[in-house]
């Protein structure tokens, strides 16, 4: 899904951000690895598949890890839906042009 979608980032001018995400670990079951390096590790990931696809990597803003720190379900921080990776388009302002180009 990442390769089909790099050539439409890549005609738009926005970076990207990118960020990934985790569940809570229930209390009392067994952790998996660090939160903060598996977070880390997809949002890599997704830089590189789309890297690979063709997106510049000029255009990445950052490329983070939240561990379980902000769940999209902050009610139940355990629910899967929470592991994810979010992909961020920068709505900057275009460059402005030199001062004698005006």
């Amino acid at each position: 899904m990442l390769e089909a979608l790099a050539p439409t980032l890549r005609r738009l001018p926005n970076r990207l951000a990118i960020t990934g995400h985790t569940a809570a670990v229930r209390p009392g079951s067994a952790r998996y690895g660090d939160p903060w390096s598996l977070t880390a590790g997809r949002a890599l990931a997704v830089r590189e598949i789309l890297s690979g696809a063709g997106f510049p990597n000029d255009r990445f803003t950052s490329v983070v890890g939240r561990a379980d720190t902000e769940p999209v379900f902050p009610d139940n921080p355990y629910l899967s839906p929470n592991r994810r990776v979010t992909i961020t388009l920068i709505n900057e302002a275009p460059p402005l042009p030199p001062s004698g180009l005006r």
